[in-house]
């Protein structure tokens, strides 16, 4: 069996990279196995992940709910022989479409955590809305000039993640943005703003390429970061920076597009919805405190 049997825009296998083997016996006589990496997140990253992060990456896409479940219980032995902090969780990426396995995480304490949505190329297109109180414009020769304004609306979406449990609370997060901003800048990095009346109201922050391995061969581009000032919202002005971000970034060969939005935050899920994006894979979590008693 393929991932691709669970969802056709997923690839047929995914690598699961270094670590350490976890070889389990399920139901029967049958033995699943998975790899398990712990792994640090400091500086920018540190903003929406704890600090000490286990992802474990089941080998195989048939584990079922079964097999799932006995990874899950051998992993929980596994957690038992360190001694995890209170900033560190479990994670396991697995297709949003596997309802079964979802079960078995959700029975052992997981919850989801962010989804990684695809809209590909051949997507129908999406009313981007008329928004003709504000002008969408790409960042460039102004960048520096409107940096400041940038990190000020970036940081006010970042409390938003905080609050709802899809990032982390970082006491340098202003100083971490800004250089994350400044770098995206100084690598020439698609950003798109929108103003209205001569101030910032939105932003959408790109990547191209963005090599993706959980997506399917082919050139994707990443929507990263796109927020509206919660003064500006309801006009359509998100939809209409995600329209023109697809219309250059499509124009430059993307088979398509991919985004990670938060399952907490029910205004970025329903909006992804809207847009075309498909969830494919998500990613769910359990603090040590859950996933190893």
């Amino acid at each position: 069996m393929s991932f691709a049997r669970i969802d056709p825009l997923l690839p047929d296998v995914v690598d699961p990279g270094e670590g350490e083997r976890l070889t389990v016996a399920a139901s029967g006589r049958t033995t699943v196995s998975a790899v398990l990496y712990r792994a640090r997140h400091d500086g920018w990253s540190a903003l929406w992940h704890p600090r000490v992060v286990w992802e474990l990456t089941p080998v195989s896409p048939d584990v079922g709910a079964g097999g799932m479940a006995a990874l899950l219980d051998a992993l929980r032995e596994r957690l038992r022989q360190e001694r995890p902090g209170t900033d560190s969780a479990c994670s396991v990426t697995w297709p949003s479409r596997d309802l079964g396995a979802g079960q078995a995480l959700a029975a052992h304490g997981f919850a989801p955590y962010t989804v990684l949505a695809a809209r590909e190329a051949t997507s129908p297109a999406v009313d981007s809305a008329d928004c003709s109180a504000a002008e969408i414009r790409p960042l460039t020769g102004d960048a520096e000039a409107l940096v400041p304004d940038v990190v000020d609306l970036w940081r006010e979406e970042w409390h938003y993640a905080v609050s709802v449990g899809a990032a982390v609370h970082r006491p340098d997060a202003a100083a971490l943005l800004e250089g994350e901003l400044r770098r995206a800048v100084s690598a020439a990095e698609p950003m798109w703003v929108a103003e209205a009346d001569g101030v910032l109201a939105g932003l959408a922050l790109c990547r191209w390429p963005a090599p993706q391995p959980r997506l399917p061969s082919g050139s994707w581009a990443q929507l990263h970061t796109v927020s509206v000032a919660a003064s500006a919202r309801g006009r359509g002005i998100g939809r209409a920076l995600v329209a023109a971000a697809h219309d250059r970034l499509l124009a430059r060969g993307a088979r398509g597009t991919y985004v990670f939005y938060s399952p907490h935050n029910a205004l970025s899920t329903v909006f992804w919805h809207r847009q075309g994006y498909r969830p494919l894979w998500t990613t769910w979590e359990a603090r040590p405190a859950t996933a190893a008693r």
